[in-house]
């Protein structure tokens, strides 16, 4: 017999779905619409998880919190048709500046009955460098407009204030706001596809179904999680030493009691003066996906798994950061909590779990002004290799665990900007060895065009690598070369932001994953 709230819950995964599908298709920028860089879910009226886009799990953890963060300043009753809320505070509920939450209350007559949510990594936001991703920020301040949760529109449409206070901010004005305007028009998708639901079930027989399934998500997973042995389970990572920096580790206990899964981050690292800092958007995104691992494809994605999920977190900490931290680069950071997440779930299940993958991907903005006078702006992301597994070779040049982005191609970055793809290739040889070997990293070289183009690099495992797993070996680390056009050769680090002149080239070379068990 077909089961009815399964059945509702892959209805509200399509809806979820059709929103992204949209802002994919539609989005201006290339960092969203080939690069995948966004995410979108629905929520029930108290703000609860109701489905997810499969997208990048990055940012599980963000939507939540935004949602959250409005309905404190903005109370559900206080909602009417058609208003647009946004933030992008990493403080209250986001994670960096440049990502976007756009929220839209859903009504079905007089009665609120969902919301709708997307994040978009929009290509600048202002701040001290293009791109509002500056490798050299110290403080929330050098990264660009902080938006606190706020209403944008009224109608369905965003107002003129706000829309003026985006383009005054931004070095690309009309990107930023067509990616906007796509965001609520994957909203508008989606609301359509909800009223149907509320319509075939009855308005009050809807909210009771959508309660009913969270209910339903919790108590499978406490099912699940009390089968499994209390522990603690340790795990930690660190980042790239960096000198008169300080440590950047992420440490991790997790247990399990009373159904619920418990992390605790002490002993994790003060935050510090750079933007590799995280908010609580992080080890909650982290954690979130590593339940998902462990609950297995069956599991209902949905809110009532948030309800078994406890996070204890430091104050003023590398993984859940205070006001006025720097945290533009922190996907990295959620890469190495993640890394600590994972080998602490292996420890509790360790016959699936596979070795660590690099557990880093790049993040480079490109920005200037062309020949002709016309400024120029487009972000790349390039992976890393995936870990060896108890059963298969790691995957090479591949967007791991909580990161779920695509390469640009050549073709969308050479239309942004000056510059040259020269190549594009698997980073041969850099993957750990093992009986199953780690997947290897990529590697990429660029031309530049014209001169004067501004490159802010934002890489990891540099020095630090993935450990391999059961006797595995680790991977070569990544590395981020200038070659100059007379042949002056200029070793960047994993922070950098570095002037290109025609003729110049850029290599960036990622690390591959750990490889998993002896060599027989």
């Amino acid at each position: 017999m077909t089961d009815p709230l399964i059945i509702l819950q892959l209805r509200l995964d399509g809806l979820a779905e059709t929103m992204q599908q949209t802002l994919l298709r539609c989005a201006v920028s290339p960092v969203v619409r080939e690069g995948a860089d966004t995410s979108c879910a629905l929520f029930t009226p108290g703000g609860e998880l109701l489905a997810l886009a499969e997208a990048i799990p990055l940012l599980l953890g963000a939507l939540p919190g935004a949602v959250g963060a409005i309905l404190r300043d903005y109370p559900a009753d206080s909602m009417r048709p058609g208003d647009i809320f946004v933030t992008n505070d990493p403080f209250s509920g986001g994670t960096h500046l440049p990502d976007i939450a756009v929220v839209q209350p859903v009504f079905e007559g007089d009665r609120l009955i969902a919301m709708t949510a997307s994040l978009l990594h929009h290509q600048d936001i202002g701040g001290t460098r293009p791109g509002s991703v500056p490798p050299d920020a110290t403080e929330i301040y050098h990264e660009g407009l902080r938006l606190p949760p706020m209403r944008a529109g009224q109608g369905g449409a965003f107002g003129r204030e706000f829309e003026n206070l985006i383009r005054f901010a931004s070095r690309a004005p009309d990107v930023v706001v067509g990616d906007l305007e796509t965001q609520l028009a994957a909203g508008h998708s989606a609301a359509i596809g909800l009223r149907r639901l509320a319509a075939d079930f009855g308005t009050d027989g809807f909210l009771a179904a959508i309660g009913a399934l969270l209910d339903r998500a919790e108590a499978e997973t406490i099912d699940q999680l009390s089968a499994l042995a209390a522990g603690p389970f340790r795990g930690a990572d660190a980042l790239d030493p960096v000198p008169e920096l300080g440590p950047c580790a992420a440490e991790v206990a997790i247990r399990f009691s009373d159904g619920r899964l418990i992390a605790d981050f002490a002993g994790s690292s003060p935050q510090v003066r750079a933007p590799v800092n995280c908010v609580r958007s992080g080890p909650l995104s982290a954690v979130f996906y590593g339940l998902l691992t462990l609950l297995g494809e069956a599991a209902l994605r949905n809110g009532g798994i948030l309800r078994r999920i406890e996070l204890k977190l430091p104050e003023a900490s590398v993984v859940n950061a205070s006001p006025p931290a720097a945290v533009n680069a922190r996907m990295n950071m959620v890469r190495c909590i993640t890394s600590a997440v994972l080998q602490a779930l292996a420890e509790a299940d360790g016959a699936r779990m596979p070795a660590a993958n690099s557990g880093m991907s790049y993040v480079i903005a490109f920005s200037g002004v062309d020949d002709d006078g016309t400024p120029f702006l487009s972000t790349e992301i390039v992976a890393g290799g995936a870990g060896g597994g108890p059963h298969a070779d790691g995957a090479a040049a591949i967007s791991t665990d909580v990161g779920n982005a695509m390469n640009i191609s050549a073709e969308s970055l050479e239309a942004m900007v000056p510059m040259r793809l020269i190549s594009a290739e698997r980073r041969r040889g850099s993957g750990g060895a093992g009986r199953f070997r780690g997947g290897d990293g990529a590697r990429r070289e660029y031309e530049a065009l014209t001169d004067g183009i501004a490159a802010s690099i934002r890489g990891e495992r540099f020095a630090r690598v993935a450990r391999g797993a059961r006797g595995g070996g680790s991977p070569r680390g990544s590395a981020a070369t200038v070659i100059r056009k007379g042949g002056e050769r200029i070793e960047l680090t994993a922070r950098s932001a570095v002037t290109l002149d025609r003729g110049d080239r850029l290599v960036i070379e990622s690390s591959g994953g750990a490889g998993y068990g002896t060599l027989e």
